[in-house]
Formats: structure tokens, sequence, C-alpha cells
């Protein structure tokens, strides 16, 4: 018994545009600039991969290969198109073919959850990107830390991520602030993704309590040192947190 083919996509057609006022591109694709390279492989041995577009009324709405069009435009060929049908969205398509962003950046994600999939946790967390120049990736892990690491990841790539913790991210990186501020040879890394990932973890615990922090880390400053990962910034504040601290104060923080 054969199995059945998914009909999700459907190739219609093989043709070649060489009116490039056709060719849309799909939104939440990153801007790219030109690639020199690129244009000269073209203008030697023309075009050997093609583009894949759905077609849309009298357009064609390009969710794999924009580079390879623009590519195209500039050494004025006419440009192979794979014309499909799909029932899925646009947005699934571009991340089922994969090639359209295997190499996006977060930051290229950020702008795709927030003019393709107009998801206002993004809007939210780009305004905090802004005003604070921290790690994106740092950002969206602290807001969203009741969630696991690849499930995380996949969402925030997917364009479905959500706020989980928001007062725990408002508040690590208020306490960040204040810890660089307050003590900046000890915490010049106070703003750095690694510790604001791990320190988020101690701040995230119900028992924890930043001014008793603040106290023992202005007494104990030799014990403040950096770390190659989270998990050991985490380990460093849980440390200094409960040194020679009343066994009815200690908290586990990591």
């Amino acid at each position: 018994m054969k199995k059945e083919k998914n009909t999700k996509i459907k190739v219609v057609r093989l043709m070649y545009i060489d009116n490039y006022d056709v060719l849309v591109k799909a939104e939440g694709q990153r801007n790219q600039g030109d690639n020199k390279d690129l244009v000269d492989s073209i203008h030697e041995f023309g075009m050997c991969s093609a583009i894949t577009v759905v077609q849309e009324e009298d357009k064609y709405i390009v969710v794999d290969g924009w580079h390879r069009k623009k590519a195209c435009e500039k050494a004025k060929l006419p440009i192979p198109c794979i014309v499909v049908e799909t029932q899925a969205s646009i947005q699934d398509l571009m991340i089922a073919l994969n090639t359209t962003m295997w190499n996006w950046k977060p930051k290229d994600f950020l702008n795709f959850g927030i003019t393709f999939c107009n998801n206002p946790d993004y809007v939210f967390l780009d305004k905090i990107y802004q005003e604070s120049e921290l790690s994106l990736v740092a950002l969206y892990e602290i807001f969203s830390l009741d969630m696991k690491s690849k499930e995380r990841k996949k969402s925030f790539e997917r364009g479905t991520w959500e706020i989980t913790t928001h007062n725990v991210g408002m508040k690590t990186i208020e306490y960040a602030n204040i810890l660089k501020q307050t003590l900046p040879r000890e915490f010049k890394f106070a703003n750095n993704a690694n510790f604001l990932r791990g320190f988020a973890i101690c701040v995230k615990k119900k028992a924890f309590d930043f001014d008793h922090l603040l106290a023992k880390v202005s007494k104990y400053k030799s014990m403040v040192h950096d770390g190659d990962k989270p998990s050991q910034h985490a380990q460093m504040i849980n440390e200094i947190y409960n040194l020679n601290t009343h066994e009815d104060k200690q908290a586990y923080l990591a």
C-alpha cells in the first residue's frame, strides 16, 4: 500500500520571470545588501538554483531566494522560479524551506515576530532591547524563564514566543544596573549575557532578597568574579548570598 504524499506544498510549474516588479518580498524577510560574489557567479554560470514563489493574483511572493532575485536583477538576467501552491501560511512555508532562515540572527527573528506575526510580546522585547542595548538572546530568555531552552528558541524563531516571566526580567535588569552602579569594578560584567541569564535564575526564587544580596556583595567584594556560563554566575551569587548568613535567611538560589 502506497503512503499518501504530503500535499501541503504542491509544485505547480517552473517559469522564468524577467519583469522584476511582479516579484514581491514576503513580509518578515530580513533586508539584505548586495552580494558581489553571487552577482559575479550568476554572470559567469547563470542562475543554477531557482527561487521559490507563491502566486497571489498578478504578483509572486518570494518565500525563498530574495537574495538571488536581487542578484539576477542586477545582472539583468531572467529569474527561474518554482511556483508552488500551499495549504500552509507563507510564514510556515518559509520556516519549512529553512534556507530562508537558517543563517538569520536573533535580530532578524525579532523583526519577523513584529512585522510578519504582529506579536505584541516581540514589540515589547524590541523596546527593552533598544533602550537597554543588552543581549537580545539574554533578554528573551530572562523574560521567558518558565520555558525549556529548546522550546524557547524554537518559539522565538517561529514568531510564537510569549513573555512568561515579565517581573523577573524587569527586576533582573534593574538589579544588575544597581550592582554595576554600586560596585562598578567588581560588577563590570553585570550587563553581559551570561551574567543576566544566571542572575535571573536567582532573582526568580521566591526567597531572593536583593537588599540582602547587595549588603553581602558589598561586604565580600573579593568573592565577586566573572564566569563563562550562566550557571557559574548563579552559583557565585548563591555562595555570596548565603555566606555567614543565619539559617533563617539562607536561600538556595542556584
